[in-house]
């Protein structure tokens, strides 16, 4: 992710939701290397519309907001790049 959060920079946004609390994401966030300026960390709930079945759980969301691939069959470079 912190590859393609680099490549799209101000083309498409990559949020980590972390339920945990922000403490959790940053040690997350330091264990997997990001340093992406771009990936944001958030704690609490994620949004409904987000469906979330497991945790990793990958969505892509179009520009309007729509969600437009919701865990299964989510390719994160090919989606991306497809919604640009």
């Amino acid at each position: 992710m912190d590859e393609l959060a680099t490549e799209h920079a101000g083309k498409a946004t990559f949020l980590l939701v972390n339920v945990r609390g922000i403490d959790d994401a940053k040690q997350y966030k330091s264990a997997k290397s990001l340093t992406s300026p771009d990936l944001v960390h958030a704690s609490g709930q994620a949004p409904g519309e987000y469906a979330l079945k497991y945790i990793p759980h990958k969505v892509v969301i179009d520009k309007s907001g729509k969600v437009v691939k919701n865990f299964d069959g989510v390719d994160l470079a090919a989606d991306v790049k497809s919604q640009l």
